[in-house]
Parts: C-alpha cells; sequence; structure tokens
C-alpha cells in the first residue's frame, strides 16, 4: 500500500554518498528472512532506527542480535503483524524518531558491538582456553 513514488533504488555509490542517504530516511526496516548486518549497523550509526523481525535461522536473527546490544529490543517483531504494527506506530511518532536521530550514535559508540577492545580480549581467551584443552589431551 506505498505509493510507488515513495519507494526508490539508489545504484552504488562511494561511501560518503551511500551514507548521506541514510539522512532522507526516517525508519529502515530490517530485511527477512535473512536479515541486514553491516546495513543495520549503518542505519543505526547513522541515527535510523531499524525495525527487525525475529528469524528462524541465524541469519534471520542478526537484526536482533544488533538492537539488542544498542538496546533497542522495542524495535524487534515476533512476527510479520508485529513488524508492521511496530514500523506504523513508530512513523507516526516524529518524537521518538527525532530523538534516535540524536542518540543512535552515541549508543552505538558505547554498545559491546563498538567495544573492540572486548572483543579482542574475547577472542583471546576462547584461543586459551582451546590451547589449554588441546594441551590436555
Amino acid at each position: 500500500g506505498v505509493d510507488a513514488a515513495r519507494v526508490e533504488f539508489a545504484p552504488m555509490v562511494d561511501m560518503e554518498s551511500y551514507l548521506g542517504l541514510y539522512l532522507r530516511l526516517d525508519i529502515a526496516l530490517d530485511p527477512f528472512p535473512y536479515a541486514g548486518g553491516t546495513t543495520t549497523c549503518d542505519a543505526l550509526w547513522m541515527g535510523v532506527p531499524v525495525v527487525t523481525l525475529c528469524g528462524e535461522t541465524a541469519v534471520g536473527r542478526g537484526g536482533v542480535s544488533i538492537l539488542s546490544n544498542v538496546g533497542m529490543r522495542e524495535l524487534i517483531a515476533n512476527d510479520a503483524q508485529d513488524y508492521v504494527r511496530i514500523a506504523v506506530e513508530l512513523a507516526e511518532d516524529a518524537r521518538r524518531r527525532a530523538e534516535c536521530r540524536g542518540n543512535l550514535r552515541h549508543r552505538m559508540k558505547a554498545s559491546p558491538l563498538m567495544d573492540a577492545k572486548a572483543l579482542a580480549r574475547g577472542v583471546e581467551t576462547a584461543y586459551r582456553t582451546m590451547w589449554r584443552s588441546w594441551c590436555s589431551e
């Protein structure tokens, strides 16, 4: 039911132009059954809230993981009807979208998604645990 004039397909562009496209969006809809990953993070980084649908497979739950890590679980839908409801409610709430525009980048920076040191420590710990396990066999 969306007017075709409101749908635009953008050609491949350089990174700066690509990120600039997000300034024209109010809401991003995470695709399904295969959720976005990089594009979901890019949208949030640029202040665009993302509505996602919890899928049945790992590739269908990427958006759930990302939104959970930035503290936006209220944008996670459990079924298609919920997905539409969340998107419509967000589309009708200009104040909430403006708040997202103003604080999503900060939320991303403060999230585990951007904590490279913690990720490195986790990988180091995993390798150390695997090595010790292998050595004890």
